[in-house]
């Protein structure tokens, strides 16, 4: 036997009573168009991300008939943003800015003939730099209110007021930090300081034309490798570096030392033999000549303001790996010393490279 159920009166009220509160359950808010002013010729806002947890809305409230609902913009938050923050064309100088939307939401409660709610914003101001965001500073803010029930809430005044505050203060913040922080410098330069050595630092050498090498810097124990190697040195280069910034460009003060150390270095030369020291004191020149290739390959380089101590890291590993190819290049070609034709020749080679850096 089929039961054929008849459709039921009550049953399609019910339906229909609940796609009516249904539709009074959200609150759509239309803004003005105007847009909310913002200090000029500071800053470019070239994007707004929508970051928040809950985005399907800009909160819950209560409306005037005591029924909760939600609320929302017309069209995204990221497009009402747009509409809101308007600016003039973009200037020269304006930094472009990225907002990251981290909360933007109004919570109410009813609690006896009173609405009580919150309005909580937390904005992230970004600077675009070679295609990459840097974060330059955050805004949190919001409010505190109360209103009767029965009364709509001031949603747009609340919004345009709190949205103003956070524009003027990174405004503020651009104008306060523009000339004195690497987040909004426009461009970096090197300068190098000449090593002045205050005293003997334990057994270093450093570099010096006015200071050539004797046998007595050579104080290591003999490690001979090949038993017609009659002296060895240890040579190498570094650098220190101080950042500060002056008028929006980051200056790095740079020194850049090359140096022996005495303890490493070894002779089993009798003094009275210049000659084989000639050819020790040419590696140390040699070492000299990669520490000025260095400095002029920073100097030739734009460093890029996003990371530019990896570039420098970069050249000067390079650099480095020059000076090993470059000393054993001149020992295999004077077959340590032997051959005195080649030796004369890199003499030469190394004072004319020096001479044209």
């Amino acid at each position: 036997m089929n039961l054929r159920h008849k459709p039921s009166l009550w049953g399609l009220l019910f339906f229909l009573v609940g796609l009516l509160n249904s539709a009074q359950a959200q609150r759509t808010l239309e803004l003005r168009s105007e847009s909310i002013s913002q200090l000029p010729h500071l800053y470019t806002i070239q994007d707004i991300v929508d970051e928040r947890p809950n985005r399907s809305g800009i909160g819950s409230i209560i409306l005037p008939s005591g029924q909760s609902s939600s609320l929302r913009f017309v069209g995204s938050l990221p497009t009402t943003f747009q509409r809101l923050l308007k600016q003039s064309p973009r200037q020269e100088r304006d930094y472009p800015v990225r907002i990251r939307v981290k909360q933007f939401w109004f919570e109410e409660r009813a609690s006896s003939r009173m609405i009580r709610g919150t309005f909580r914003v937390q904005l992230a101001f970004e600077r675009e730099i070679e295609g990459r965001y840097i974060l330059l500073t955050e805004c949190q803010a919001g409010s505190d209110y109360n209103r009767s029930a029965g009364m709509d809430g001031n949603y747009e005044i609340q919004i345009r007021q709190t949205l103003q505050r956070c524009l003027h203060e990174f405004g503020n913040w651009v104008k306060t930090h523009e000339l004195k922080t690497e987040k909004l410098a426009r461009r970096v330069q090197i300068r190098f300081k000449e090593y002045e050595p205050k005293g003997r630092l334990g057994d270093t050498v450093f570099y010096s034309p006015q200071r050539k090498l004797t046998w007595n810097d050579f104080r290591g124990p003999i490690r001979r490798v090949n038993p017609r190697t009659g002296a060895l040195i240890y040579t190498s280069f570094g650098y220190e570096a101080m950042t500060k910034v002056e008028n929006g460009t980051v200056f790095i003060d740079m020194t850049v030392k090359a140096f022996m150390l005495q303890n490493s270095s070894w002779t089993a030369e009798p003094a009275t033999n210049m000659y084989a020291l000639a050819h020790e004191q040419l590696h140390f020149d040699i070492t000299h000549l990669i520490t000025e290739r260095f400095k002029k390959a920073l100097l030739a380089e734009e460093l890029p303001l996003e990371d530019y101590d990896s570039r420098i890291q970069y050249i000067f590993l390079e650099s480095f790996r020059e000076m090993n190819r470059y000393q054993e290049l001149y020992d295999a070609e004077t077959r340590h010393s032997i051959n005195h034709a080649e030796q004369a020749r890199w003499a030469e080679k190394v004072a004319t490279e020096l001479k044209e850096l």
